[in-house]
């Protein structure tokens, strides 16, 4: 797979995960099981959505850019981003014990792929 088209698929799990944060707060907490929603946990959501959209928007930008320099730093970024996901959501459930629900682990697994696929992309630009 080129590099293009990777961050043109981060481009839009971006906007599609941002979205649904941004303009659905409400729905997307209750995907994840989140009781009770108060207008407090849907403001949170939404900043997180516009965050998600931001990050979405620089590998949009930023996909056709010539420069490993910045091609790696998105990279590395979406790493984080995605890896300490899924490492939060194993901390809540494994040692926390907040409840769990199968969309949880679906999106969780998801988000770890992801990280796992830009380890690769890194490493391949840093050749």
């Amino acid at each position: 797979m080129k590099t293009s088209h990777f961050l043109t698929f981060l481009a839009i799990y971006g906007f599609i995960t941002g979205g649904v944060m941004l303009l659905d707060g409400e729905g997307a907490l209750k995907n994840y099981g989140v009781q009770p929603i108060d207008q407090y946990h849907i403001a949170t959501v939404q900043y997180l959505g516009i965050t998600d959209i931001t990050l979405g928007l620089l590998a949009f930008l930023l996909r056709n850019s010539g420069d490993t320099t910045t091609i790696r730093s998105i990279f590395i970024s979406m790493i984080f981003v995605t890896v300490a996901s899924f490492l939060k959501g194993c901390y809540d459930f494994f040692l926390l014990h907040i409840p769990i629900n199968n969309f949880f682990w679906i999106d969780m697994s998801f988000r770890l792929l992801v990280g796992l696929v830009c380890v690769y992309f890194v490493v391949r630009k840093q050749s």
